[in-house]
């Protein structure tokens, strides 16, 4: 019983922060690991959250008029491809080095997105070179397959800061990598036996509402709420970190 209210209520904060900014499972995934256990099943039912919460997010944003197609193809391309040489990677590198720089880098998001009163605004952006758009994708695919924690994030990081993408469109593009990475994700944990539907079905109801609201909401008010969202979640981020170090 208690599962049945505790869920929803995670996957609607999760849906909230993760529709705009990345980084919801953050939220989703200590929860789900109290109900299903730590590690592949916790991971792979977290998949479910994921794909409906991209997804909704995605419809939201396109039906907006925010997603563009094509730069997102592209996006998605290279994302992959940086994804596969981070998975590829991850077995030959202890994986404490990135935890260590991830804590470095951490503190240098938080004083960018604090100190710069100009850095979320409605003004139009110069698109950067097409070379800056392929680090972006490549360096967020790789951060993924190598690590994950704050994927999402860094890829609206990636296009917004680095690809020099307008907000509400590296928002969109971001969702439809998320889309992408997390359906093939659940499909591959699905396959290998760790998802469990009933839990991941119960946090993607409340991922559904929070992801529509969180959409919604931003594509209005973007520049608003986008500096608190993404303080919020760097911050956990940054402690979660620290206290895997234990």
């Amino acid at each position: 019983m208690i599962e049945e209210i505790l869920l929803p209520i995670a996957g609607l904060i999760t849906g909230l922060i993760d529709s705009v900014v990345g980084g919801g499972g953050i939220i989703s995934l200590p929860t789900l690991s109290f109900v299903v256990g730590a590690g592949p099943d916790a991971i792979g039912t977290n998949k479910i959250v994921g794909t409906v919460g991209a997804i909704v997010a995605l419809f939201v944003y396109t039906k907006n008029g925010n997603l563009l197609f094509k730069e997102g193809l592209q996006y998605v391309f290279w994302c992959a491809l940086g994804s596969f040489f981070g998975s590829s990677a991850a077995p030959l590198v202890d994986k404490i080095y990135f935890h260590y720089l991830m804590i470095l880098v951490c503190p240098l998001i938080l004083l960018l997105v604090m100190k710069k009163d100009d850095l979320f605004s409605d003004k139009p952006r110069q698109r950067a070179k097409w070379y800056y758009f392929i680090f972006a994708a490549s360096f967020a695919g790789f951060y993924d397959g190598f690590f994950g924690p704050g994927g999402g994030t860094m890829m609206f990081l990636g296009l917004y800061l680095v690809a020099g993408f307008p907000l509400l469109n590296a928002i969109a593009i971001s969702k439809l990598a998320n889309t992408f990475s997390a359906g093939t994700a659940l499909l591959t944990y699905y396959h290998n036996g760790y998802v469990h539907f009933k839990e991941g079905l119960l946090v993607a109801a409340g991922m559904t509402i929070g992801s529509f609201i969180g959409a919604s909401y931003a594509s209005k008010n973007a520049t608003k709420i986008l500096r608190p969202m993404l303080i919020l979640v760097v911050t956990i981020l940054m402690a979660k970190l620290i206290y895997d170090l234990k």
